[in-house]
């Protein structure tokens, strides 16, 4: 439920830069449209003088208000957007989604259409109906030298999205390490949140960019700032099984057993996907191996319960109390019976772990068992 929940956080975040305002993008010529705008869509620029020397309205737009020139600016027909701006085209008409010639080109990396459209005044930092900016849609296409344009011009690094998104939030999610430094180089500000509270560290650690949270870190980006659920850079690099951001984090400091609002840790869900080394680190760092979440599940617990063997050794090796049970009085070794894990059975086993304790339901892990082999193991063992 946790990973759920963190990842539909994700993806809503994510939706807002792709399909959130379909209109910025999405078929801006229809087969009942204008030939005026079926021209600029096809790049047949004499057709357009023909219809322009005929009485078109050069600033005509279709129900989804799109204009010719920001049909050009889409598929980068440089000379026709050219002409059209001789012809006095109005260079900041929006569509319907809000999105202007000049965030058309630059999301869909057309460099020169983006020059011309500057050189000939675009506003720069115009927003769409969602607060999205041509920089932030350069930053999160990778379309760098649109981004240099864009910066060289004065663009603002620090606009934010409905859902108060940055440029530097979406290339640290993005993964644009060189576009990180350059908007870094630019004085962004590294610990500005999004409306779910995330940053561009907390996106770096979640989506495992090394080298982005170490650029962040350097720049003293918070470590400990808490995101939606209550959850930390540390607790989704550690979820995510990012081994070596969980050490960069730690070197700075992270707080190892903050909880989430399902009381788990770091600790706990690396022990969920069985990341052994996280689960030493966290330990190594004062974690604590015993904690409980809300519903009672312990480190041991989860692993028990997926079967990751190494991690259980590990976590009792360091001191985890074999026999804890959760809020339904179920152990470790109840839970790796029920899900057939035969190998991390025969570790807790070998490491004392009671055959003869009961579930709230009051049965013993023999009985909870399905798998006849595993039932016979536990039988044999009298402890």
């Amino acid at each position: 439920m946790i990973q759920l929940k963190n990842m539909v956080n994700y993806i809503r975040t994510f939706l807002i830069l792709t399909i959130s305002s379909t209109l910025l993008w999405i078929s801006p010529v229809r087969a009942d449209d204008t030939d005026f705008l079926k021209a600029a869509f096809s790049g047949e620029i004499s057709t357009l003088k023909q219809l322009l020397e005929k009485g078109t309205n050069v600033d005509y737009q279709n129900e989804m208000g799109f204009s010719a020139l920001i049909v050009a600016s889409q598929y980068g027909h440089t000379d026709i957007v050219k002409f059209l701006l001789e012809n006095n085209a109005t260079i900041d008409l929006k569509n319907a989604g809000g999105a202007s010639a000049l965030i058309i080109a630059a999301k869909n990396g057309h460099a020169d259409i983006v020059n011309l459209l500057l050189e000939k005044g675009a506003q720069l930092d115009t927003q769409t109906t969602d607060g999205i900016t041509a920089l932030m849609l350069a930053v999160q296409k990778g379309h760098e030298a649109i981004i240099d344009t864009l910066l060289a011009n004065g663009a603002n690094i620090h606009l934010q999205t409905k859902e108060k998104l940055t440029a530097l939030i979406i290339a640290a999610m993005e993964g644009r390490a060189t576009i990180v430094d350059k908007l870094l180089a630019k004085n962004a500000q590294v610990d500005a949140q999004a409306s779910d509270n995330t940053t561009a560290l907390y996106m770096a650690a979640r989506n495992g960019h090394t080298a982005i949270v170490e650029k962040l870190l350097a720049h003293k980006a918070a470590v400990n700032l808490l995101a939606i659920n209550d959850t930390t850079p540390l607790f989704v690099a550690a979820q995510n099984g990012h081994t070596d951001i969980v050490k960069a984090l730690l070197a700075k400091n992270a707080k190892v057993d903050l909880q989430d609002k399902n009381g788990a840790t770091a600790l706990t869900l690396a022990a969920l996907i069985g990341n052994t080394d996280i689960v030493e680190l966290l330990i190594k760092h004062g974690a604590k191996v015993d904690h409980k979440a809300t519903n009672g599940f312990t480190a041991l617990i989860l692993a028990a319960q997926n079967g990751h063997t190494a991690t259980i050794e590990a976590l009792l090796n360091n001191g985890a109390t074999i026999d804890l049970q959760n809020n339904d009085d179920v152990t470790a070794l109840m839970w790796a019976a029920l899900h057939d894990h035969a190998d991390a059975v025969k570790v807790l086993l070998a490491k004392g772990a009671s055959t003869k304790l009961k579930s709230k339901t009051g049965k013993t892990a023999a009985e909870i068992a399905k798998d006849p082999a595993i039932k016979e193991m536990l039988q044999s063992v009298s402890n």
